[in-house]
């Protein structure tokens, strides 16, 4: 997903949730889709309404999840989730769990293309290329019925639009979690910044005095647990609101223009990667990060680093493990010398797609309209039976009887319905609430770039990218001494085609969208 995913990178399993987190969200039309489902459909006749289970034909329903499948999650899918979707739209509900390695290709590519009827989640990447098949269902005819109409108030108009092409709907968002500045702010351990005597870094040169002092006093520690800064540190190298659509490619957010920037091409990545290659040098990036990058994650997690990139959520998802290695330890988002609008690409979480042989997408969409209908439901299906598998205090908050996981709480993250425990603040939880305030949507939200042209230069250009140019935006070697060579592999590799393809795509979705 951004998993920006994206691609996704989602192992949130150890988030702890707590009280209901107000009520955002509102007034969402769904975008751009258009009409409703045919008068004769059992939802469009108020099949989201109450008890409307008894109005609609039996149906079966698949829903592919990933990663591994908890021995409480096999027993609610048999007993009250299926009974819950039975009452409400008839139907009987199978989760199937597959490894995260089978997600956006491998059997689920497997499936599609066999013509199987089940659900899962895509990214935008996933569904563009998906689409081109026709393996994905057209669900524009359920947007602006009762189907989705529970979930048109609780989720933002912009995440319906990023799962349309032409158009029409072909994933449904899922989610509304405050996202603008994912990996912008630099989230560092407050615990440590306190007992080196300062209160906040809101500057590189304060990030690397920070890094001084906990190095002075805890050498066992490491700096960043990363090897991508490029967002963290964007305020200092660049007077551009940078906003990345891949590892090669970026706009400018300040500027009122379709330009597509060659990243690596300008002299902010030759600025950046400077910094990198001084944090290399220095330790701040430990020297095994050339070759096991996932040793950081697994450092970050036991609490053995100072400092990570940030998100809104992360200094309370991150606490959860971290805490079990450092009770003490505490999580805090600094942004080094913003003075530029975070940047958000809409709230969701990711999207629900339906296989294009489905006999009946418009159920499915009530299924996925029941995971953001309500608080009862949002509480069923992210933490199972009160007082079963968790409690509630008198002021909601959040407290888990079982450690198992149900459906995943990353992916039903909605601040409508979300539920935070005893050990976030309340004082978070505002920030939370208000981290979006001043976001402004990317002005490429919606867009969706069709590799189908560039496909093979695609390919080649992301080989380049692994081999010759992460040494050098990680810090890892030296950029003049390297970056001519890796330039010309990009340039054989075909990205001024890649390029030119994609500021061609843009450019008509941009004039169409603004003229």
């Amino acid at each position: 997903m951004n998993k920006t995913r994206a691609g996704i990178s989602l192992a949130l399993a150890a988030m702890t949730l707590l009280s209901a987190c107000g009520n955002g969200g509102g007034n969402n039309d769904g975008g751009e889709a258009k009409g409703s489902g045919p008068a004769s459909s059992p939802a469009a006749s108020g099949a989201a309404g109450e008890n409307a289970g008894g109005k609609l034909k039996p149906e079966k329903l698949k829903i592919v999840l990933y990663g591994d499948e908890s021995n409480r999650m096999k027993e609610l899918a048999k007993t009250e989730f299926n009974d819950i979707v039975k009452k409400e739209i008839n139907a009987e509900i199978e989760f199937q769990f597959l490894p995260w390695t089978e997600y956006g290709g491998g059997k689920t590519d497997l499936m599609l293309s066999t013509g199987e009827d089940f659900a899962t989640y895509t990214d935008t990447n996933y569904m563009v290329k998906s689409v081109a098949k026709g393996l994905y269902a057209d669900l524009t005819p359920y947007m602006d019925g009762p189907a989705a109409a529970d979930m048109k108030k609780t989720v933002d108009d912009n995440s319906f639009k990023a799962f349309q092409l032409n158009g029409k709907q072909y994933a449904v968002p899922v989610g509304n979690k405050p996202n603008s500045g994912e990996f912008y702010s630099a989230l560092v351990r407050q615990d440590l910044l306190e007992e080196a005597g300062m209160q906040s870094v809101s500057s590189l040169a304060e990030l690397e005095q920070f890094y001084d002092k906990v190095h002075a006093a805890h050498p066992e520690l490491i700096g960043f647990a990363g090897t991508d800064a490029r967002r963290m540190l964007m305020y200092e190298y660049t007077d551009k609101n940078l906003y990345w659509q891949n590892d090669f490619l970026a706009v400018d957010e300040s500027a009122k223009d379709d330009k597509i920037i060659s990243w690596f091409e300008t002299p902010e990545f030759k600025a950046y990667a400077q910094i990198m290659r001084d944090w290399y040098k220095k330790d701040i990036i430990p020297k095994y990060a050339a070759t096991n990058t996932p040793q950081l994650t697994s450092d970050w997690n036991s609490g053995k680093a100072m400092f990570w990139s940030g998100t809104a959520a992360r200094p309370f998802e991150g606490a959860a493990a971290i805490s079990q290695a450092v009770p003490t330890a505490k999580l805090e988002n600094d942004f080094l010398s913003r003075d530029l609008p975070k940047i958000s690409r809409g709230t969701y979480s990711t999207a629900w797609f339906v296989s294009a042989n489905s006999p009946d997408p418009e159920r499915y969409v009530l299924f996925f309209n029941l995971l953001q209908k309500n608080q009862e439901l949002y509480d069923l299906f992210a933490y199972g039976i009160k007082d079963k598998d968790y409690t509630l205090d008198e002021n909601g908050r959040l407290a888990r009887l079982t450690t198992d996981s149900l459906v995943p709480d990353w992916l039903l993250m909605n601040k409508n319905f979300m539920r935070f425990d005893k050990t976030v603040s309340e004082d978070f939880i505002q920030k939370y609430k208000a981290w979006d305030d001043d976001a402004i949507i990317s002005k490429t939200a919606g867009f969706n770039f069709d590799n189908a042209p560039v496909k093979n230069e695609e390919t080649k250009i992301n080989g380049v990218f692994s081999e010759f140019l992460v040494p050098i935006a990680s810090g890892f070697v030296d950029y003049d001494a390297y970056f001519p060579k890796a330039l010309d592999k990009l340039k054989a590799a075909g990205f001024d085609k890649y390029m030119a393809e994609y500021q061609k795509q843009f450019s008509a979705w941009y004039a169409a969208k603004n003229g």
